[in-house]
């Protein structure tokens, strides 16, 4: 073998290498960019609402100057705000109604979701399916069947109402997501020492 084709075949793999560098440098630039593009897609309207709740009533109303920036800082909105009695009422059944919410859910839906995806009892997987295929009906089916049911019995106009509807509308979601979770677990976390 001569020199010309030792050489020749080292430099072959090296070009490949280097090339192939050059395309994954490409490709990592092209993902920063991608990505730089989705974080100020969405930061902008988080930092458009905080300028704004930052901004006077009449600053906000007013067409002059930059929209996106506060000129003359004022925090009397959150004090307000906060002054409402009718805002206290809210903001603390909104906490209520979510943590009843999220407690109910993932309680059944844990435990649902590690008995058909661990336990293999028959039907389990025609009820698992039974389960995905509850995920998939809209919500807005569900409306008038749910109506009824809190009309029935006696909740509307109620915030326990929302304390009924939510969990339905959340378990079958929590149910499929959690089950992936309890399928990949390894069975040594089940068994006790």
């Amino acid at each position: 073998m001569s020199g010309a084709a030792a050489t020749a075949g080292v430099l072959v793999p090296a070009r490949r290498h280097a090339s192939l560098h050059r395309q994954r440098a490409w490709a990592l630039w092209g993902s920063y960019a991608a990505l730089g593009v989705f974080v100020i897609m969405f930061l902008v309207p988080p930092f458009y609402m905080v300028m704004t709740s930052l901004k006077s009533p009449a600053e906000i109303s007013g067409q002059a100057g930059n929209p996106w920036f506060v000129h003359h800082p004022t925090l009397q909105n959150f004090i307000d705000l906060f002054m409402m009695r009718d805002f206290r009422g809210f903001f603390l059944n909104s906490a209520m109604i979510t943590t009843v919410t999220v407690s109910v859910s993932m309680v059944i839906s844990v435990l649902a979701a590690f008995g058909l995806a661990r336990m293999g009892f028959k039907g389990s997987q025609t009820l698992a399916t039974g389960v995905f295929l509850t995920y998939l009906i809209p919500n807005s089916l569900l409306f008038i069947p749910l109506f009824q049911i809190i009309g029935a019995l006696g909740l509307i106009n109620n915030v326990r109402a929302l304390a009924l509807i939510y969990p339905t509308l959340a378990v079958p979601f929590c149910t499929w997501i959690m089950m992936g979770i309890s399928a990949r677990s390894p069975a040594s976390w089940m068994k006790r020492h």
